[in-house]
């Protein structure tokens, strides 16, 4: 549909709330406004760090939102990714089928795409790197991207970690903008956790550091481990899982603790799933996979002396060691961080595919499926 269908469809005097306070919200709020100066329009988000009076408006928690019903008060669904989930909550908070709008203008869809596609093919000026410090995973979501269902136990070893940092130092210590995370597998696993938050913090002083985690194991954690993330301004970042932990509470437990605690991207509202479907016979075009890709050029990973431009290239040997299909990695898949001149060069080699995204079915990829635990079948990666 067309914007100024889309618009039309909206009677006078309507209020809009969007759905939304990420780039997809912000522009469709911008591309409506400059058509009816007449509408009012707020937004609503799951982000609690995104509620609140912003410069684009003000924004609601969700729960707070669908609390004001009114014959003339619709909702936009903004999101290309999470509509599904989206629409659901909403109807689970009473909002109306008919208060829902979750098609957005063909405009925003072809711009926002085009703007994704531009991201994941232009070198970055800042960065974003994960380490997986362990591969296992004591809740084992189905379909992972880190196939950690079906890794068997296997920590980082703290003398690869440290001689790999060393070069991270080189490359990033003096860069501004930067983020660095530790995660897994579950990171909180890890018996030297604590050692791993220090190395990081001392390799790269100005960095974002954060330890994404599935929370569950938090309130086990010792008082060392909290005070070590004092020490290194570390932030705890939590995927909120349909489980029976209360998430709220160990938040704020947590932030009395004097740490900084968020949830991991649209988590809060709740955890879905997505089916990341791999192409066993590697026929996939590896430059269409990587422009049509939401991880690609997003989560660099560094992996044995290696940084790739995805989390599931350097996670596929533990795929492979599972289910002996012949996927290998190559020394093209990743940049040796050794032999890099600087990180300049870097960003520019991982702005482009890898030859292992031959495996991966990017085209057939689904979301938003309820959360279940694996059952450690191949048939969740194929």
């Amino acid at each position: 549909m067309k914007l100024q269908e889309w618009i039309a469809a909206l009677p006078e005097n309507s209020r809009l709330t969007i759905f939304g306070f990420a780039d997809v919200g912000k522009h469709l709020a911008a591309a409506l406004h400059a058509v009816r100066t007449d509408m009012v329009i707020d937004f609503c988000d799951n982000n609690s760090t995104r509620q609140g009076m912003q410069p684009e408006g003000l924004v609601l928690s969700v729960k707070d939102a669908a609390g004001e019903l009114s014959g003339n008060h619709f909702y936009a669904i903004a999101s290309l990714w999470h509509d599904k989930q989206m629409r659901k909550q909403l109807l689970s908070l009473g909002v109306p089928e008919t208060a829902i709008m979750d098609a957005l203008p063909d405009e925003i869809l072809q711009e926002e795409h085009q703007r994704e596609v531009h991201s994941r093919t232009t070198k970055k000026t800042s960065y974003h790197i994960e380490c997986n410090i362990d591969k296992h995973c004591n809740l084992n979501c189905k379909g992972c991207d880190h196939f950690a269902p079906v890794a068997e136990q296997e920590f980082l070893s703290l003398t690869a970690f440290a001689r790999d940092m060393k070069e991270i130092q080189r490359l990033y210590a003096d860069k501004e903008g930067g983020e660095f995370h530790l995660l897994g597998g579950e990171p909180t696993l890890h018996p030297d956790i604590i050692e791993f938050i220090r190395i990081t913090r001392e390799a790269l002083p100005q960095a974002k550091i954060v330890v994404d985690t599935n929370g569950t194991l938090l309130r086990r954690m010792p008082e060392s481990f909290y005070a070590a993330c004092r020490q290194y301004d570390i932030t705890i970042s939590v995927t909120r899982y349909p489980i029976k932990l209360d998430y709220d509470a160990l938040g704020k437990w947590i932030r009395e603790k004097g740490i900084s605690y968020e949830y991991l991207g649209s988590s809060e509202g709740g955890r879905t799933l997505w089916k990341f479907p791999l192409d066993l016979t590697g026929s996939q075009d590896p430059s269409e996979m990587f422009r049509l890709c939401r991880n690609a050029n997003t989560c660099w990973t560094l992996e044995k002396g290696r940084l790739y431009t995805c989390s599931i290239g350097p996670n596929m040997p533990v795929f492979e060691q599972r289910f002996h299909k012949g996927i290998k990695l190559t020394d093209a898949d990743g940049i040796d961080i050794y032999k890099a001149k600087d990180a300049d060069e870097i960003a520019a080699y991982l702005a482009h595919p890898m030859p292992c995204c031959r495996y991966c079915d990017v085209k057939h990829r689904t979301y938003d499926h309820a959360w279940e635990v694996s059952s450690q079948s191949i048939n969740e990666w194929s």
